[in-house]
């Protein structure tokens, strides 16, 4: 029997976030998450939906929450299948991580199809990052600062889950609003130039908000050029979807 999980949405667009932007993706985004970001961008997501709505065949399905892993895979193989130029298949939310059984499920049962398959995550489990590890092929980590994602040990966690997930294609992201504590920013650097400092540093500047605003251009490049001390491959890159109007 198939392992069983909540999936918020099943869709196709572009990746908004990372070196990996404008990438072709299909996007499977789960549903539940429990950190508690001060710039969380998908809401919604953080609790858990009792339908899936899925793309498909120019028209939307919607699935009963928890839905089946084959089902899910199915749906994104499918949607792959009839859209020129797709790169890879996201696994994002939410939070994957929360949900490790299905999560591992829908990666193996993703393994048949030729895509790569792509893990946004923040790390904060790792243990169900340790089990996601094997069966993915890129990882978007999303260094979480203590500031603004409070209640968990967000840096020994990234600093974990760098070394888990380091026999991928892994990047590390650093979300910056104006009110950052830089000595937060420091040490999110020391820890991935402590692991290797050739892997992707992309700093993002939060998409504004009523509630949160990204830091001024010149704290960004000052940022960055701190970060380029320690790091190799440093990139100053926001969010695609607000300007060209996807999600």
């Amino acid at each position: 029997m198939p392992e069983a999980g909540w999936v918020d949405e099943l869709f196709r667009s572009a990746q908004g976030e990372g070196i990996f932007a404008g990438a072709l993706q299909i996007f499977v985004r789960f549903g539940g998450c429990s950190a508690s970001c001060a710039y969380c961008d998908t809401p919604a997501s953080r609790e858990r939906s009792p339908v899936c709505r899925c793309e498909h065949e120019g028209a939307e399905v919607l699935l009963e929450n928890p839905v089946g892993s084959d089902a899910v895979a199915a749906m994104a193989v499918s949607l792959a299948g009839s859209t020129p130029g797709i790169h890879s298949i996201a696994i994002t939310g939410g939070e994957p991580l929360d949900q490790p059984d299905f999560l591992v499920a829908l990666l193996e049962d993703l393994a048949t199809c030729a895509l790569p398959r792509y893990l946004e995550t923040n790390g904060l489990d790792a243990e169900a990052a340790r089990r996601a590890a094997p069966h993915v092929e890129i990882v978007s980590l999303d260094i979480k600062l203590p500031s603004l994602c409070p209640g968990s040990d967000t840096f020994a966690a990234a600093a974990e889950a760098i070394g888990i997930f380091q026999g991928t294609r892994l990047q590390c992201k650093v979300v910056l609003t104006d009110d950052l504590v830089p000595g937060e920013f420091d040490e999110a650097v020391q820890i991935v130039a402590s692991v290797d400092p050739l892997i992707p540093f992309v700093i993002q500047p939060v998409t504004a908000s009523e509630r949160c605003r990204p830091p001024a251009p010149p704290v960004l490049l000052e940022l960055a050029m701190r970060a380029g001390l320690e790091l190799e491959d440093v990139r100053i890159i926001p969010q695609l979807h607000p300007v060209i109007g996807l999600r």
